[in-house]
């Protein structure tokens, strides 16, 4: 053994390597390295728990929203009011600033009442809904990026940056790598972890031709391009991101995009929308948590000049009911609003805000289907056929410029 590496750490990192799924995406990372300069880049950000749509875009003048909660409406004056045609008396949550900011400068698409019929308000179910794209199977087995995957083998790679299992939406054909570890990428770049790559080096170039070649051939190729993800994750960004989970996961995205690797679909994740009781406060930080986290993004983007390459989409699985509960949070509802954030975004609130005089059970009503969203982000950014991955009857929206 390589001096200051045990035995009991080489089995670690040789766990966390598999962990990882390096040989699969790394492998299919190589094959793809010659992908154009000029492709776009799609990033998903999924709100885990049922954002508060309302409490996040808010109609701070509806008087039905401020006598439904008469404790957690956000009122003129606190919320960050939004310009342009179809925002009037529409406004961000205080602690979005950052958010705000992208807005004014062009970057964010708003749509408002974004959902599908006969909503289901369980996380799981809703979700899968969202992830498929396929809400007449019980049992859905891949996603919507996941087919668009299948369907695009010789251009399209996706990487799931997060702590969780790999989502549903990227389920397929195509083994999806999940970077479940920062800490460990992070690990590879000091003293020890040099160590530990240059003796995997050593173990593999000691190969002999033989039965076992291919699987030497694969090691080796595989610890080239985890030096390669190392080196890249070395690179200082040229911006702060905030030191939080949401805020990292998007600073290795944007390291990642910025240092040329090839992938074309991103995936994080952030926790903690499910705001039954005390949802004030805590609704609050994870809303800023996400607008810092978007916005220093976009300022890595503007500085590797990639901002017109450069897409976030912003969901969760259902919004918020419109009435507060008891315990000062809010329970499950139906239609929320997305986001799309990009260096070349129509901006602007896109779509009618939804009629709080005209509820479904005391739940907003949706007026866009959320496949119609999708289908605009197949065809405009990743350049797969809408109809081939979702079915027809969702129209695209002028999103783009």
């Amino acid at each position: 053994m390589a001096a200051g590496i045990t035995r009991r750490g080489f089995l670690k990192t040789g766990a966390a390597l598999g962990m990882l799924c390096l040989p699969r995406v790394l492998l299919r990372a190589a094959s793809l390295a010659g992908a154009r300069p000029d492709d776009e880049v799609l990033v998903v950000l999924q709100l885990s728990g049922g954002n508060d749509g309302l409490n996040m875009v808010v109609p701070y003048e509806n008087d039905i929203y401020l006598r439904s909660r008469p404790v957690l409406a956000i009122r003129k004056g606190q919320a960050l009011e939004l310009s342009g045609a179809g925002a009037e008396g529409l406004g961000l949550h205080p602690q979005m600033s950052a958010l705000r900011e992208l807005y004014d400068d062009g970057k964010v698409a708003i749509i408002p009442g974004v959902g599908y019929p006969n909503p289901n308000r369980s996380h799981f179910r809703s979700m899968d809904i969202w992830h498929s794209a396929r809400p007449e199977l019980d049992v859905p087995v891949n996603g919507w990026l996941g087919r668009s995957l299948g369907a695009r083998r010789d251009c399209l790679c996706a990487t799931h940056i997060g702590d969780d299992a790999l989502p549903l939406a990227l389920a397929g054909e195509v083994n999806v790598p999940s970077l479940q570890n920062i800490d460990f990428l992070d690990f590879l770049a000091t003293p020890e972890g040099v160590r530990m790559r240059e003796l995997l080096r050593s173990v593999h170039a000691r190969g002999r031709s033989g039965p076992a070649e291919p699987l030497r051939r694969l090691g080796v190729e595989t610890i080239a391009h985890l030096e390669r993800l190392v080196e890249v994750r070395k690179q200082a960004a040229p911006v702060d991101y905030p030191s939080t989970h949401v805020g990292e996961r998007f600073r290795l995205a944007g390291q990642l995009i910025a240092g040329g690797m090839p992938g074309r679909i991103y995936y994080v994740s952030q926790d903690g929308y499910d705001t039954h009781a005390r949802q004030g406060d805590l609704h609050g930080q994870l809303l800023g948590e996400m607008a810092a986290a978007l916005s220093a993004f976009f300022r890595h983007m503007r500085a590797a000049s990639l901002e017109r390459r450069v897409t976030v989409f912003v969901f969760s699985e259902f919004g918020r009911r419109v009435a507060e509960n008891g315990s000062l949070g809010t329970d499950h509802g139906a239609a929320a609003p997305v986001l799309v954030v990009s260096g070349r975004i129509e901006p602007g609130v896109r779509a009618p805000y939804p009629n709080l005089a005209d509820l479904d059970e005391g739940d907003l009503r949706f007026g866009t289907d959320f496949r119609s969203v999708y289908a605009t982000l197949l065809e405009e950014i990743l350049h797969v056929s809408a109809a081939g991955i979702l079915g027809t009857g969702f129209p695209k929206l002028s999103l783009f410029r």
